[in-house]
């Protein structure tokens, strides 16, 4: 087989509305708690909202951190995920299946608006198959079985709401990729 690797992005973005008692720590900790229950790691920060807060909700945006001159070098696009006004950011990664050439990037953040907040995620899948080594070959054949694990990125994605609800807040579903 030849070696070959791949990745898969979505994201899905969703509308935060809390009543007057929950602070934004609250929806922070639910965040958080949401994802060590399902990722191999996770790293939150906490920012400041706007002032004012603006009418519209901001939205994530894709960005090549190194410019384009040297993406031009390079002959790939490299994309990160960031949030202009984010009161909270939130990067996870799963690594659990590293060893067979998955892995998955979790990156959320919390845009406060006069409405309430949006929560977007973003996430990045990424899979080896093919032979680059022993683990990863048998996982190519396994994979036809069994799947992959980016079947559990929904999962993750469905923590970390249950959780924001179970703090006390309503969350709707705006917008998916795919």
């Amino acid at each position: 087989m030849t070696p070959t690797h791949e990745e898969r992005a979505s994201y899905a973005i969703y509308d935060v509305h809390t009543t007057d008692g929950l602070a934004p720590s609250h929806i922070a900790d639910a965040i958080k708690v949401g994802l060590q229950k399902q990722t191999s790691q996770v790293q939150i920060t906490q920012g400041i909202p706007p002032s004012p807060l603006p009418e519209k909700p901001g939205r994530f945006k894709l960005v090549n951190p190194f410019g384009p001159n040297l993406t031009a070098l390079a002959g790939q696009s490299l994309q990160m995920p960031t949030c202009d006004d984010a009161l909270l950011t939130a990067r996870a990664g799963d690594t659990s299946m590293a060893k067979y050439g998955e892995s998955t990037l979790f990156f959320l953040c919390v845009l406060p608006y006069q409405g309430g907040y949006h929560l977007d995620v973003y996430t990045k899948f990424s899979m080896a198959s093919g032979g680059f080594n022993p683990q990863v070959l048998g996982a190519t054949l396994a994979r036809n079985v069994v799947g992959d694990s980016s079947q559990f990125v929904p999962r993750t994605i469905a923590s970390v709401i249950d959780n924001i609800k179970q703090a006390g807040a309503t969350v709707d579903l705006v917008e998916a990729y795919p």
